[in-house]
């Protein structure tokens, strides 16, 4: 299981199933966070956190934040659109050319909103409208 880590507070920010050390999974891509390789075992970042010296989860000394919950269902939702709308990036979807290319702006817009912003609400604000005109739709608890 590898487990990515804020290195400050030992808060767990994503955690999972995939390539381990020796493969080169080493570094987390989250800004000023490590990754921890650990045994198979329940993981629930609102009630845990990783112990750097210790090394293995331990019970959280801070109070729980739900505005971290928020934060990582956007970027689900994020990744949700962005798989979504893959097929407009499709070089033999019939589409315009100046719709293609406000897609591909769209897209990176979405990439970038987390860049900078970490507060769902800031996320939020930094989502642009979809091209179509159609709303992105996100669950209440995300906008809330």
């Amino acid at each position: 299981m590898n487990v990515h880590y804020d290195t400050t507070t030992g808060q767990i920010v994503s955690y999972g199933y995939g390539a381990d050390h020796s493969d080169g999974f080493d570094a987390s891509p989250y800004p000023g966070c490590a990754v921890a390789l650990l045994d198979d075992q329940p993981v629930d970042p609102r009630t845990q956190q990783f112990d750097v010296v210790a090394w293995k989860l331990v019970a959280r000394t801070d109070p729980y934040d739900p505005e971290s919950d928020r934060v990582a269902q956007l970027r689900d939702a994020v990744r949700a659109e962005l798989a979504a709308s893959d097929k407009f990036m499709m070089p033999d979807y019939p589409m315009s050319d100046a719709a293609r290319a406000a897609w591909t702006v769209y897209r990176q817009a979405l990439r970038d909103c987390s860049k900078g912003n970490a507060t769902s609400a800031a996320m939020l604000a930094a989502i642009p409208a979809r091209p179509d005109g159609s709303t992105l739709t996100l669950s209440p608890e995300v906008t809330t």
